[in-house]
């Protein structure tokens, strides 16, 4: 597969961080929710993190958009016009989520009354305890994890029909070809 057919290296790193802290932050959210309100030091930690994890995926996504703004995606390979179709959609519903729900979380979060913490460092307060913008936030919040986890169902479906069908499009993204031969680690020899 020649570079121009291929993802940059920095775009197949940010997809796969994105990826990998996606699946850390939604497995993590739905979790959290189990542990007991008191002590309260134990959920508090944990709704920290994962708006630590939140907002990081958002600075991450933020790089991510501005690096595909500089350099555009490969075109799609040769494939039915409604499989073109619903990867766009697929990837246009992904960005735009991944936007959504951490904005969503971090105002819910400003206007809940509790300080905002990334990685406990308390960031600036700027807005007043608002339970309907709190409220309204939260529900977008988890609306829009219900719209990520079905296009992420989606895309990994996608991914592995055209890894199935062996047409080079998850090479595109790194990841070997069905039937391709991956070389095996080198491991030089010990000096004695």
């Amino acid at each position: 597969m020649s570079p121009s057919e291929r993802y940059t290296p920095t775009a197949i790193a940010l997809h796969w961080v994105v990826a990998i802290a996606v699946v850390v932050q939604f497995t993590w959210g739905w979790a959290m929710q189990t542990i007991a309100k008191q002590p309260p030091g134990l959920r508090a930690d944990a709704f920290n993190m994962h708006k630590s994890i939140g907002l990081t995926i958002l600075a991450l996504m933020l790089l991510r958009a501005l690096w595909r703004w500089r350099h555009p995606a490969p075109p799609l390979p040769p494939m039915p016009a409604w499989q073109a179709h619903l990867a766009r959609a697929t990837h246009v519903t992904l960005y735009v989520a991944l936007f959504v729900m951490p904005l969503a979380g971090y105002l819910g979060s400003v206007f809940s009354g509790y300080p905002v913490k990334y990685f406990g460092i308390t960031l600036p307060a700027w807005g007043t305890k608002s339970e309907a913008i709190k409220d309204f936030m939260s529900g977008v919040h988890f609306a829009t994890s219900w719209v990520i986890a079905f296009a992420v169902v989606l895309h990994v479906a996608g991914a592995l029909r055209h890894w199935l069908a062996g047409d080079g499009v998850v090479a595109r993204m790194g990841l070997p070809q069905r039937g391709a031969s991956v070389a095996p680690l080198a491991i030089p020899p010990r000096s004695r």
